[in-house]
């Protein structure tokens, strides 16, 4: 029992411990916190991502936002709920966020937004089959952690860049006798960017990129590119090193109903265990409310 939780241990200490994600470009406010109130309008977004499909105990994220701008004043508002299970773990959180915006020209913009919330982390030793009877393993494991992330989001009207650091209060995690006391949630640290250029009323591309990085773990980049047609329909492929290549498509129904989708070719030697990822994002944009 005791290397089991110290390897439990070791992997939260390690490894990336936020959920992936294809979409983040559809959704960008799930990531950083200053996205909220950049647009004029509120909008609701779900995603859901069903990870390593075929493979025992895979990772399933869902994930529901609301956020908006706040009429008076150049400020933003919004929430999020998530829950993450992969096996005998899961991961549920509440967060509520707020984003301050400076008007530095006509064209370009500063957005600073913080976000507070609550997370549990449940492990449930039911699930765990182990080779010996240990009375432990008849019992769940509960953790209610505080948490803040932190980001910067810099805009114009054809091009963004952010900063956020996730994890600002290094929340311990506590599992079972875990005797190395490393069990904490560690800062991430994404930079993003994007720009969209048209190439006519029809036609019109979209790069971008996040960089991401979690110490020890190494380095992490997706590059995308999305090519629209009358901002309505939208279709690209992704690539995130040490782990996949992936297919987007999406479609706008009368600038209110967001559709999108993705699905991940795992390229990692997990590939041969799994038939890819699947993601998808539902979302509703409300009338403006601000001019």
């Amino acid at each position: 029992m005791l290397t089991f939780l110290c390897g439990i241990a070791g992997f939260v200490s390690r490894a990336q411990q936020n959920p992936l994600s294809t979409q983040f470009m559809t959704n960008p406010f799930i990531l950083n916190p200053a996205v909220a109130g950049t647009q004029n309008y509120f909008q609701v977004m779900s995603n859901h991502r069903f990870q390593w499909v075929g493979f025992t105990d895979a990772p399933i994220t869902n994930s529901l936002s609301v956020f908006g701008p706040v009429v008076k004043y150049p400020m933003g508002w919004g929430a999020t709920i998530a829950y993450d299970v992969t096996g005998p773990v899961s991961m549920g959180s509440v967060h509520g966020s707020y984003a301050y915006i400076l008007n530095l020209n006509d064209n370009m913009n500063l957005s600073m937004g913080l976000n507070l919330g609550i997370m549990q982390y449940k492990i449930d030793f039911t699930k765990i089959d182990m080779e010996f009877t240990d009375p432990l393993m008849n019992s769940k494991e509960n953790y209610y952690l505080p948490d803040a992330n932190l980001g910067f989001y810099f805009y114009s009207t054809s091009y963004y860049a952010g900063i956020v650091v996730t994890h600002l209060m290094n929340s311990r995690i506590r599992i079972g006798t875990d005797p190395t006391g490393s069990s904490k949630l560690k800062s991430h640290f994404y930079l993003t960017g994007g720009y969209k250029y048209y190439f006519n009323r029809d036609w019109s591309v979209e790069p971008n990129l996040v960089l991401k990085k979690v110490w020890p773990a190494p380095f992490q980049l997706d590059v995308n590119a999305r090519v629209w047609y009358q901002n309505m329909i939208w279709g690209g492929i992704s690539y995130r090193t040490q782990e996949a290549i992936s297919i987007l498509l999406g479609y706008i129904w009368d600038r209110k109903i967001y559709i999108g989708y993705s699905y991940d070719l795992v390229l990692n030697p997990l590939g041969a265990h799994n038939l890819g990822s699947h993601e998808l994002m539902l979302g509703y944009r409300f009338n403006d409310i601000k001019d």
